[in-house]
């Protein structure tokens, strides 16, 4: 109800505002220009009625909610239609309509203001003037990509996720088909990604940021000859072990929640394909119990029979002491460029508010951030790390090959994992990958960071346990 009469003056205002620009387009030439009218006119209706619908099937949407709610208090994967049925809609209609709606607001914003004020600012030699043109060529983009959505969801068709069984079950398979349309066929095969990804909403009013913190990824190649044909056109076998460990789909609050993205990706002719979906996955009375989950590996400690990558960013070989893994500097060019350009951009607004009347706090606070970031970007452009796995384990991590070096004893040695450290991008971005060892003692220590490709990890994780005899104390371990 309160959405409903907070929308109502914006489309009230968005009526009057259009019938205004309605007026001076049929007005004698030389009258006022109708586009200021026209754009406010159009915004506030969008923005206004776009609340009252929101008002209006809201309600509906909240009282079936709590319907579905009451009927299946334990059973969470049926309170939404497409789990319920066990047919995952992607994202791709969605991001669609999205990219289209931001796009057009925001040229119906840019064009005007930058047709009325560009002349003025050149007139005067100002360097405003190449600021406002930037808002238009900004929106040439946006409807680029609006128009590239939308040539994919005509191509692709409405893709959906068939699940075999709902919902996911931690500890056990995720299974099904990816229902697509694919004009030209996947030469190459298809990329899929399981992601467990935490969601969550910091802020308050206009300053509100959504994070989007990848927890956990596995990847899977399907190749062409593993296609088939289907309803849609094309089927794509999906089947993904969900760690015992995992975070199942939880949602806290409106501002924080727990979810799981499928993702699927193909180059091919003209638009790639790309489709996302939100899948159910839970904890069930088929999740293993405590007697069964303690034969599995721990959560994200990998398997030992990974396969070695055919390209590799680190440069593995045998050596006198024994085998070296030398992780060198600068391995992950574009996140360390995009790293600069972050450090850059917090020194220089530090720079620019030490010169104008802020208070100091501000200038401070931009220089400590760009002070941080500069650390990262030195580690990113110039950290290496070697280790050598022989008769003990020697570790030396520093800037440009130098560093503390340190011997540890495969007795010391408790675990050998990885976790993500960082990520470029939301819930489907790219992940940069820690190898971390824990000692018996409980200390801590990275054998490489920001490793880039999960099968180059997960294949340096195994060797690296190989090599100190770790993978043997489990397998005793076990039969004990």
């Amino acid at each position: 109800m309160l959405v409903g009469l907070f929308g109502l003056p914006f489309a009230v205002f968005g009526v009057f505002a259009l019938a205004q620009a309605i007026k001076l387009m049929v007005a004698p030439a030389g009258s006022q220009s109708f586009w200021y009218p026209m754009m406010f006119g159009v915004i506030f209706s969008l923005i206004g009625f776009g609340l009252l619908y929101l008002a209006l099937g809201g309600r509906k949407l909240y009282a079936r909610q709590l319907r579905l709610q009451d009927e299946h208090p334990t059973e969470p994967w049926l309170w939404r239609a497409d789990w319920a049925a066990g047919r995952v809609k992607s994202r791709t209609e969605t991001n669609m309509i999205a990219a289209w709606v931001f796009a057009v607001i925001w040229n119906l914003v840019s064009w005007p203001i930058a047709i009325s004020a560009a002349p003025v600012a050149v007139q005067q030699k100002s360097p405003g003037a190449y600021f406002v043109l930037l808002f238009p060529v900004i929106g040439v983009f946006l409807l680029i990509y609006a128009i590239r959505r939308t040539i994919a969801f005509v191509e692709f068709g409405k893709t959906y996720f068939e699940m075999a069984s709902v919902p996911g079950v931690v500890g056990r398979e995720l299974k099904g088909c990816i229902q697509a349309r694919f004009p030209h066929s996947p030469d190459h095969g298809v990329t899929l990604r399981l992601s467990s990804v935490h969601r969550y909403t910091t802020g308050s009013a206009n300053t509100q940021t959504t994070h989007e913190n990848i927890l956990w990824r596995t990847e899977a190649e399907v190749n062409s000859g593993q296609l088939s044909p289907g309803p849609a056109g094309t089927t794509i076998p999906v089947a993904f072990h969900i760690p015992v460990g995992a975070q199942p789909t939880e949602k806290l609050n409106a501002q924080d929640e727990f979810l799981w993205l499928l993702e699927a990706t193909a180059n091919v002719p003209g638009v790639d394909y790309h489709d996302v979906f939100e899948v159910p996955v839970f904890r069930t009375k088929d999740t293993p119990q405590a007697e069964e989950a303690s034969e599995e590996m721990a959560f994200g400690v990998q398997s030992s029979e990974a396969q070695r990558p055919g390209q590799l960013t680190v440069r593995v070989q045998q050596i006198t002491e024994g085998t070296e893994f030398y992780f060198p500097a600068a391995r992950n060019k574009g996140f360390a460029v995009s790293m600069t350009a972050f450090a850059g951009a917090f020194g220089g607004l530090a720079y620019f508010l030490t010169h104008t009347r802020a208070p100091f706090f501000f200038p401070l606070a931009f220089g400590l951030f760009a002070v941080i970031l500069g650390y990262f970007t030195a580690q990113m452009w110039l950290g290496t790390t070697r280790v050598v796995i022989g008769n003990s384990l020697m570790l030396q991590s520093g800037l440009l090959g130098g560093g503390r070096v340190q011997q540890i004893a495969f007795s010391d040695i408790a675990s050998i994992g990885d976790r993500i450290s960082a990520q470029q991008g939301g819930g489907t971005g790219t992940p940069y990958y820690n190898i971390e060892m824990t000692l018996r003692s409980g200390k801590k220590l990275t054998l490489g960071r920001t490793v880039r490709d999960q099968r180059e990890t997960e294949w340096l994780v195994s060797e690296m346990r190989r090599l100190t005899g770790l993978d043997r104390k489990s397998m005793t371990a076990g039969m004990a």
